[in-house]
């Protein structure tokens, strides 16, 4: 853990997490490349890759991105030092170290620039041991002055049975337990670099572009459904149910192996095209069939363009026809979440590994990523899934207003939902206040008195004493929003309004009131949300990142209170202070990404495709390189 602060900055094992920031933090004019011309590398790394990622001009990509001043802002923040103390960062340092030992050659941003030409692409195989390929473009005279190759005396000199040429390093690795061999050659016009003598072989035989042994074969199916696709600046393909296998995807991604959504999908296109005006991310995944949203109809768009304005956050998405349960799932937990004890006997949400420590034959999750979760992370053996009686026992139960929400929405017919949501503070008062709404696009008449009739029911069994309950009245407003009242005014249990063909029910009644003076006025109804890019579009979002940025800084101040545990400092490092999740490590990451402005996204489907485009815009001040 000592080293960590040292190899702070190495690219080497962190290069997809460079290109993706310098995607999204650097503004640069684009140029397009014919799809197969720019997937010309993707013909030489071997197939069974988990992940390719491949840049269009690698050294222009990192040179900017050194030049940009969110480059010293980022590695300066409170967020990328918590990054350090992670499990991750420490196992992928300690086994680039054990490869910088065995070659003699320190592996840092100024490495890795030597070592990046233009067109560059990297095959992941297995995650854990790193075994990958990377290619890139140089001549022959780049290729010699780099740092590798200055040690080639270091190497041996082997050839593949076809005759081609290679350097390979026998490497011992991963505390002992791996022996590797990292491998460099240098075929006319690029630089091969791999950590397994058996895939610079592969690599170097697909030369001659005789044999199919090559990612690009693995990519067909999904180019074929990938309408529209061409290679900008960085460009991403994973075969997902095989990357789902790797342990490490399961232990350190965010959602986890288990995320429901991933199981149909088999293969994902990702590609990130550079403007000057900010940054265009499209997306092609490949599915097992799930059925196909419907699209917008020219009948909803002026709803959806005046709900995508109402709010710094807005998220409209279509419905299946009777889709009732997912609109009634979303009222409940918006206005009246159900009370929910966690069971003792429910297993934790994350995944579980058999922990049995020595000396006391106890079983259950790790309570500490220590040296014993680092080795048995690489042993399949050692992992478990939840067993179905957990799974049971951690089913969500019915809450009785979702039933009798589904049954009268199911009778209005939405054929439209939309999440909207923003902050607000009162004045200088230090709370900030997360507002959120939901908004039913209806094809029938919204039943009101059902409605208050279910909430009122609803309100009773929450906040009263049986046999004392008050009657529960509703109200209408001289602003048209309907807020139910008891002895005094009930500001977050149930305020609605209907506007047009819109039923929009709000966490209050002021929130209501603002929502329905937005989507009432000459601004929202004259709103005209560009057209979609997209064929087939069902889903469309809109994220304001100025409006809402200040207030949650200011709500993770407050939630970080004093004394809040933190992060402890690195082992061996004394100036290294404690980094705390809520007060610094969030809000140092948003000031890291500050020069965007608004986000937009849409959705579509056709057949077994899901496409999406998101549209990250500058701030109109911001400029080039910030």
């Amino acid at each position: 853990m000592h080293r960590l602060f040292r190899l702070s900055r190495r690219a080497w094992g962190g290069i997809v997490l460079l290109l993706v920031v310098t995607g999204a933090l650097l503004g640069v004019t684009g140029h397009l490349v014919s799809g197969q011309d720019g997937l010309a590398l993707a013909r030489l790394l071997p197939k069974g890759a988990l992940a390719y990622i491949q840049a269009r001009d690698l050294s222009n990509l990192l040179a900017q991105w050194r030049a940009s001043s969110v480059h010293d802002r980022y590695y300066a923040s409170d967020s990328f030092r918590a990054f350090r103390r992670s499990r991750l960062w420490a196992k992928l340092n300690e086994r680039i170290r054990e490869f910088e030992e065995g070659v003699g050659v320190t592996l840092t941003e100024d490495t890795v620039m030597q070592m990046a030409g233009k067109a560059t692409a990297i095959a992941m195989y297995d995650m854990g041991k790193l075994e990958l390929v990377f290619v890139t473009e140089l001549s022959a005279q780049q290729a010699a002055a780099t740092p590798l190759l200055a040690r080639r005396a270091t190497f041996e000199a082997r050839t593949t049975a076809a005759g081609q040429p290679y350097l390979v390093r026998e490497l011992v690795t991963d505390g002992g337990r791996l022996r590797q061999g990292l491998c460099v050659a240098t075929p006319p016009g690029k630089l091969v670099v791999t950590t397994s003598e058996a895939l610079m072989q592969r690599t170097l035989d697909n030369l001659d572009g005789k044999g199919d042994d090559h990612v690009l074969a693995s990519m067909g199916p999904t180019l074929a459904a990938a309408q529209g696709f061409t290679p900008h600046e960085v460009t991403l393909w994973t075969d997902l149910p095989r990357l789902r296998q790797q342990p490490y995807f399961g232990y350190y991604w965010v959602h986890g192996a288990k995320a429901p959504r991933l199981d149909e999908v088999e293969a994902t296109l990702a590609d990130l095209e550079l403007t000057s005006e900010g940054l265009v991310e499209r997306r092609w995944s490949l599915t097992s069939g799930r059925a196909v949203p419907a699209a917008f109809t020219p009948q909803q768009q002026p709803a959806v363009a005046r709900l995508l304005n109402a709010a710094p956050f807005a998220a409209v998405e279509t419905l299946p026809a009777d889709a009732a349960d997912l609109p009634a799932r979303v009222a409940v937990d918006l206005l009246l979440p159900p009370l929910r004890p966690v069971a003792a006997s429910e297993p934790p949400r994350i995944r579980v590994i058999e922990d049995t420590a020595s000396g006391t034959a106890r079983r259950g999750r790790y309570q500490r990523l220590d040296e014993r979760f680092d080795r048995d992370v690489d042993d399949p053996d050692a992992v478990s899934s939840r067993s179905p009686a957990g799974q049971a026992a951690s089913a969500r139960p019915v809450d009785p207003l979702e039933s009798e929400l589904a049954s009268l929405f199911r009778s209005a017919q939405p054929d439209c939902l939309a999440r909207l949501g923003e902050t607000t503070t009162e004045g200088s008062a230090p709370f900030v206040t997360f507002e959120r709404a939901l908004a039913l696009h209806c094809g029938r008449p919204f039943d009101t008195k059902a409605y208050e009739a279910a909430l009122a029911r609803a309100i009773a069994r929450r906040y009263f004493v049986a046999g004392t309950t008050p009657p529960v009245t509703w109200e209408v407003t001289s602003t048209g929003v309907v807020v139910p009242r008891a002895a005094v005014p009930l500001e977050r249990c149930g305020a609605y309004f209907v506007s047009g063909d819109l039923v929009v029910m709000a966490s209050s009644a002021d929130y209501a009131r603002r929502l329905k003076s937005r989507l009432d006025g000459t601004a929202a109804r004259a709103a005209v949300r560009p057209a979609s890019n997209l064929t087939g579009t069902y889903r469309q979002a809109t994220v304001r990142l100025r409006a809402l940025a200040p207030d949650y800084q200011r709500a993770l101040r407050l939630i970080d209170a004093p004394g809040a545990s933190g992060l402890e400092p690195l082992e061996g490092e004394a100036d290294d202070a404690s980094v705390s999740f809520m007060g610094q490590n969030i809000p140092s990451l948003l000031t890291a990404v500050e020069a965007f402005d608004v986000v937009t996204m849409e959705s579509a489907a056709t057949g077994r495709v899901r496409m999406e485009r998101v549209n990250y815009a500058f701030r109109p001040t911001a400029t080039a390189g910030e």
